[in-house]
This record gives C-alpha cells, structure tokens and sequence, in this order.
C-alpha cells in the first residue's frame, strides 16, 4: 500500500514554481519599478521616434530626388480616388433617380447587321 505521508511530486513542482514567480516578480519591481527605468524608457522612446523621423524625411527627400512619389503622395492620391468614387456613386444614383432603366432593356445600341462572314485563308502554292 502506498504511505500517506508521501508526498506528491506535482506539488513540489507547483511549490517551486510559485517560488520562482514570486523571486520573479519582487526582482521586476525592484528594476522596472524605479524612476530611473521609468527615466530611460521614456528616452529610448523619445529617440526612436525621432530617428524614424528621420529615416522617413530622408527616405522622402531622396525619393523626391529621383522623381518619385513618397508614401504621403500615395496616400494623398488614395483619398482623391476614394472621394472621386464616392461623388461617382452620388452621380450614379442621382441619374437612376431621375431615369430608371427600363426593363428588359439592353445596353447599348441595337445590333441590326450581321458581322462580315470570313474568308478562307488562301493557301501558298509551291
């Protein structure tokens, strides 16, 4: 039979990793949670922000060098195309308003001649 005062390997492992948070967490507080960390990030932050504006105006002077268009020129042209398609949209349904499409009506002219029948192709005499 087994001995009840044996004890069960699971909780020894639970134990030492409720430990090991706990060492975890006070030794995180004591760096992450002082002003000087609080300090450094907020520089680290601050710098690369500042560096990635000025990779961004390098990159659009440099584009601008070579005649092409930067990201902003792009995203500017977008929006001119979305609102030129939504005043297309408001164009469109104005004009089904005013005359709607009859039914069984197709598009376009009425075909009334039949296209040219083709000619066989003429062969090459040797």
């Amino acid at each position: 039979m087994a001995d009840n005062n044996s004890k069960d390997p699971m909780d020894t492992l639970r134990k030492a990793m409720g430990d090991l948070e706990t060492r975890f967490d006070e030794m995180s507080k004591a760096i992450f949670g002082t002003e000087g960390f609080a300090k450094t990030t907020g520089v680290a932050t601050e710098l690369g922000a500042k560096m990635q504006k000025g990779m961004t105006d390098q990159m659009s002077k440099n584009l601008e060098f070579f005649n092409m268009p930067s990201r902003a020129d792009i995203t500017a042209i977008g929006e001119r195309l979305m609102t030129m398609d939504e005043r297309l949209v408001r164009i469109e349904e104005a004009l089904s308003r005013l005359a709607p499409p009859e039914a069984g009506a197709s598009s376009g002219p009425r075909r009334t001649r039949k296209p040219a029948a083709k000619k066989p192709a003429k062969k090459k005499s040797d």
